[in-house]
């Protein structure tokens, strides 16, 4: 796993085919596991990233910017928080905390017998997953689902929307699992015209088109 990892920190494992953000910070998301980037090798990629091709409107350093905005003081005392210490306070906003991740205790070892007793309890069930996402895979969601045992309504096909291929998606009994192509972990902001049909599908009780026309 330390070589898995290893690998991941050369891209950014919530969008593998997303540009990496080259911004010197301690922002978890753009520094995966808080390894920062050195001056030198800021330096030594400036020019590129100045002709970077970032598609979409998507900026992979928006959690960087985010960690500076909500650690203005300004900005924490219009939301009444950590406002004890002023300006001087030690305590600052991450977007992902280790700390927190370190010291959390985990009561449930799985959270599948949960969607077991909602699945009986009869509730629409979607679950997404951008295909793109090195966090929490395609192929590692379908493991999951798969270990719920259900039955299989309707096996994998294309959705689309705008004559494109928007993604794949199956249907279990209880159960729809719908992946977004070109998205990672973040599906709503690589994908935001995707995400929007497919959760005013959901929410109207409708299937995603699965016709090009």
């Amino acid at each position: 796993m330390e070589i898995v990892f290893a690998k991941y920190r050369e891209i950014d494992i919530y969008n593998i085919y997303a540009p990496k953000c080259i911004v010197n910070s301690s922002s978890a998301l753009s520094t995966y596991n808080g390894n920062k980037i050195d001056q030198s090798s800021l330096e030594a990629n400036n020019y590129g990233s100045r002709r970077m091709r970032i598609f979409g409107g998507y900026d992979p350093c928006y959690s960087t910017y985010l960690q500076e905005y909500f650690n203005k003081y300004q900005v924490q005392k219009s939301f009444h928080a950590n406002t004890r210490g002023g300006t001087k306070s030690p305590l600052k906003w991450q977007v992902c905390s280790d700390s927190i991740l370190r010291t959390y205790n985990y009561t449930n070892f799985s959270v599948l017998p949960i969607y077991s007793k909602l699945i009986k309890g009869g509730l629409r069930i979607w679950i997404y997953s951008g295909d793109a996402d090195g966090r929490v895979p395609v192929i590692g969601s379908r493991y999951c689902i798969e270990a719920l045992g259900l039955t299989l309504k309707s096996p994998w096909h294309s959705w689309f929307l705008h004559h494109q291929v928007g993604g794949r998606v199956v249907e279990y009994e209880g159960l729809t699992f719908v992946t977004i192509r070109g998205a990672g972990h973040l599906v709503p902001l690589n994908k935001p015209t995707e995400a929007l049909l497919l959760f005013r599908s959901f929410l109207a009780g409708r299937s995603l088109p699965i016709s090009n026309v």
